[in-house]
């Protein structure tokens, strides 16, 4: 069943007390996916780590006790950012974890902040994908890591997601755009996602 263009929308950016709602939601349902990709990333003690698109924080609590030189989230919805704060604020206070109210075509951090930088369910809502992971390129040190997690253009994926709303690109289209922002090393790992769908990582890396 496609997905409700209003929903989908609240999905991109939540806003208002629906997206209070959709906060709560996509707390639950985008689990599974921000599982595998704290594994496909495979942080170190004392790493920088950028999320874009943090939305709910729960990744981002998730990554906190790990001894991480900085955890940081940036998302451009006024209602995550507050709902993330919430439920990070414990590290928030012992300035460890940093959350933003940002986009990921103007990263607030300078060059060569981080070491790692991904993004779940994120690439979708990008109109100029080679533009956005320019910028998160910025912010990575040489031998710095990107990793973007999402759902293939395939006839299931087309079915449910509206694409008013979404951008579905292929594993093929997504390394090629990694390649035009300037990254190394792509490479693409597929893993069971829902019913007879998939959900792809895609990892490159910042070249000195």
């Amino acid at each position: 069943m496609e997905k409700s263009e209003l929903i989908a929308r609240q999905s991109r950016q939540p806003s208002g007390w629906l997206g209070e709602i959709v906060a709560r939601v996509m707390a639950f349902e985008t689990a599974s996916a921000n599982q595998i990709a704290v594994r496909e990333l495979d942080v170190k003690k004392g790493e920088a780590v950028l999320e874009v698109g943090c939305g709910h924080g729960r990744t981002l609590r998730g990554l906190a006790p790990k001894g991480l030189e900085l955890l940081a989230g940036v998302d451009g919805s006024d209602v995550m950012v507050r709902v993330a704060r919430r439920r990070l604020r414990r590290w928030i206070d012992d300035g460890r974890v940093e959350i933003s109210l940002a986009t990921s075509n103007a990263l607030p951090y300078p060059n060569a902040r981080f070491d790692a930088a991904f993004a779940v369910h994120v690439l979708y809502f990008w109109t100029d994908a080679v533009a956005d992971l320019r910028e998160v390129r910025r912010v990575l040190r040489s031998g710095g890591r990107v990793l973007l997690c999402y759902r293939p253009r395939d006839a299931q994926t087309l079915a449910t997601l509206p694409p008013s709303v979404y951008t579905l690109r292929s594993v093929e289209e997504t390394e090629e755009i990694l390649r035009h922002a300037g990254f190394e090393a792509i490479s693409s790992t597929a893993h069971p996602f829902g019913r007879g769908s998939q959900l792809v990582c895609t990892k490159g890396s910042r070249s000195s």
